[in-house]
């Protein structure tokens, strides 16, 4: 079948915003959130200052982890340098021994396993954690997730009230990296975007619109699809953001799918889907500032049900899995062009009928990792769609996810969930369900990833040097 474009329908902004993260509870636009009172009377004087006098006294009564909480007070508060001290990952990497024969991948592969043998559990766990937030501005929260737990990865999303203006957004990214850097033990974070352009182009309203899929693959010209990737990377660099969550390599077979009405697909083939996927990511990471990520692997292209608001069933046979739906991953990874891949959450009856295809070791390990032979990072689409939550915890489901095979876990939005989910990790590593071995084989993905992104220029320093 060639390559057909689907009749656009009307969307509304908040089902346009909510595809493909959820959007998180507590944000409010600006233009309506309720005017803050200016009175305040003696009662809640007295209470400002009995809170106060806690909050100066109460330190010195407890030890410092007690004080410290998810929230990480006590660094703000009692100018605790910690988190200053913590040793710089990335600094005095040493040289290998044998300068013959080595290439720039085998040199800085070294350098990241001098870095990984650096760094501690907790460091380690954060790096696989791609958090929200909400608000425009570099907060609290948002700190804390970085600086105390070490996080690896943020989700930018304009529901979420991170996306006002271009100067807005330059100065939040450049504060999240600031802070990472100096607190983070040197480890810069990736920021990440779903950009796909259509329906889901997060920043149409800071670059105008960007063609959706369905457009480009109806050319059936790659240049476009090139030409869309170069004009992607330019945008989303200039705000400091290195890895875009597209493009969409489902295969479209299902004309009532969320996927077919909102144009999210290249088309109807195999073919024009990895030609167009292909010319787009030669376009958008040729520039080494931005990777793209291939989702949503197993297929989406064929289902009717939404991941965000049930649990879908692909019920292809596994020979229609291999020649439709995996086709486009299999001979995009062969290309070497391929840096990271979104699994999402359905089950796929042909091969696992008992978990989401997120959560499954035959799915994720088995056939993305083994019979496919991708090497690059494997992230989960979010943990708080109902698709997952319907049955598991996020952090139950986080452990799940890195038991199947993923590197990086999407979804955690506050302090107190990641707290929650690095526990549950750590516990599970206690008692045998995870390994060390396991994490450590995610973060010198995550961390190689980053370096293909640009985000360790001194790696690729220390390759000059060793040649040289």
């Amino acid at each position: 079948m060639g390559s057909v474009t689907p009749k656009p329908r009307q969307k509304t902004p908040d089902h346009i915003d909510q595809l493909d993260t959820a959007r998180l509870p507590g944000y409010i636009p600006q233009s309506t959130q309720p005017e803050t009172r200016r009175s305040h009377s003696h009662k809640q004087l007295f209470l400002y200052f009995y809170l106060l006098c806690l909050i100066t006294i109460h330190p010195f009564y407890m030890d410092g982890t007690q004080f410290l909480g998810t929230q990480g007070w006590a660094n703000i508060l009692a100018q605790n340098t910690a988190a200053t001290k913590v040793h710089n990952l990335l600094s005095n990497i040493p040289p290998g021994t044998d300068r013959h024969n080595k290439t720039e991948k085998i040199v800085v592969k070294q350098a990241i396993e001098h870095i990984v043998n650096q760094m501690s559990l907790d460091q380690k766990i954060g790096q696989m954690l791609m958090i929200q937030f909400v608000g425009p501005t570099f907060s609290l929260p948002l700190s804390t997730m970085i600086n105390q737990y070490y996080i690896g990865s943020v989700l930018l999303f304009s529901a979420n009230g991170n996306i006002e203006n271009k100067s807005q957004l330059t100065e939040l990214t450049q504060q999240m990296q600031q802070d990472s850097k100096q607190n983070n033990a040197g480890l810069p974070v990736s920021i990440a975007i779903d950009q796909e352009g259509g329906a889901v182009d997060r920043l149409r309203q800071l670059d105008g619109t960007r063609p959706a899929e369905a457009v480009l693959g109806a050319s059936n010209d790659p240049n476009k699809a090139r030409e869309a990737g170069q004009q992607d990377a330019r945008n989303l660099s200039s705000y400091g953001i290195t890895l875009n969550l597209a493009p969409v390599v489902d295969v479209d077979s299902q004309p009532d799918s969320e996927l077919h009405r909102d144009q999210r697909t290249y088309g109807e083939t195999p073919a024009i889907v990895t030609s167009m996927a292909n010319a787009y990511l030669q376009g958008l990471q040729q520039s080494g500032k931005v990777v793209g990520t291939l989702k949503h692997f197993p297929g989406l292209g064929s289902v009717v049900v939404d991941p965000h608001f049930g649990i879908p069933s692909l019920t292809r046979t596994q020979n229609e899995l291999e020649n439709i739906d995996w086709k486009p991953y299999r001979d995009l990874i062969h290309t070497g062009r391929v840096h990271a891949i979104m699994v999402t959450h359905e089950l796929v009856p042909a091969i696992e009928n008992t978990l989401p295809s997120s959560l499954s070791p035959t799915i994720v390990h088995h056939i993305l990792r083994d019979e496919m032979g991708f090497k690059g990072v494997i992230m989960t689409d979010s943990l708080t769609m109902t698709g997952i939550t319907s049955y598991y915890t996020p952090s139950q489901a986080a452990v799940l996810a890195i038991k199947a095979g993923s590197d990086m876990i999407m979804g955690t939005s506050t302090p107190d969930e990641v707290a929650t989910t690095i526990a549950s990790i750590k516990q599970a590593i206690n008692t045998g369900i995870l390994t060390q071995n396991r994490i450590d084989m995610s973060v010198r993905r995550i961390l190689f990833l980053k370096y293909q992104m640009g985000l360790l220029p001194m790696l690729k320093h220390q390759f000059m040097h060793y040649t040289h």
